[in-house]
């Protein structure tokens, strides 16, 4: 993304981005030539793009004799501002869920296709900051999503803390992938009898969520979430019941 992208999405609308940008290359500068230097025409600049950019503390203006002078200022305030307006939204998070659970229309069932439908339903499980259950098979897993668990999702739910446990059925050696206990990635596993307990997929046990992921590079890829806290109960006494062993189905 270019400068100006990158300022619209935290906020800054096309011309305020190529305003603010066209103020901090020329320093101090008059209304005619900072309209000019961000290619836009000076109407614009005063009412579009100039009274939110002063709002923002982008841009402060002076006055010199007779003259109004324009100077971009430092953007770190701004993003910090930015910053603290997330973290007061994200506190927010668990009334809007309890919003979400008492209405009476609500989604269920949410399906997601592809290899980038997948890699939605597994950044679910980071966003709900549930402990996971997992039954899986990693066998034939699909090299994208090798690469989308090694370098990103391992590493983010270990940094949010987020415990796993995993019912691995058959191999635990995948491509790029090396599944084991490990205490530093919050992992614990236990290894099923792949011909006792065949899982072509994943199944993710989060909170009040259960996941189905179809990841073969064999197969049609295909994610589904299901929020039900019915369906995540029975099916966290399924996993609990076959971790403890009460169901010899270990390899």
């Amino acid at each position: 993304m270019n400068q100006t992208e990158i300022l619209a999405n935290l906020g800054l609308s096309k011309t305020e981005g190529r305003v603010y940008i066209a103020a901090l290359e020329l320093g101090e500068s008059l209304h005619s030539t900072l309209a000019g230097k961000a290619g836009i025409k000076r109407p614009t600049l005063y009412y579009e793009a100039l009274p939110s950019l002063l709002a923002k503390g982008l841009i402060t203006e002076t006055i010199k004799g007779k003259r109004k002078y324009l100077a971009a200022q430092d953007f770190e305030p701004f993003l910090e501002n930015k910053k603290n307006q997330l973290e007061e939204a994200e506190k927010l998070v668990p009334q809007l869920r309890l919003l979400l659970a008492t209405a009476t229309s609500k989604p269920k069932l949410l399906l997601y296709e592809g290899v980038e439908g997948i890699k939605k339903v597994w950044f679910d499980h980071l966003t709900q900051k549930q402990p996971i259950l997992e039954f899986v098979g990693i066998e034939n897993i699909h090299p994208e999503l090798q690469k989308y668990l090694k370098q990103y999702y391992i590493l983010e739910r270990s940094k949010r803390k987020i415990p796993e446990k995993m019912l691995i059925s058959g191999v635990t050696v995948a491509g790029i992938l090396k599944v084991k206990t490990d205490p530093y990635e919050l992992r614990e596993v236990k290894v099923l009898d792949g011909k006792l307990f065949p899982i072509p997929l994943s199944c993710d046990i989060y909170g009040n969520n259960v996941s189905f992921t179809l990841h073969r590079k064999d197969s049609e890829p295909i994610g589904l979430i299901i929020r039900s806290k019915e369906i995540a109960t029975i099916m966290r006494s399924v996993f609990n019941l076959i971790w403890s062993g009460k169901i010899d189905f270990l390899a």
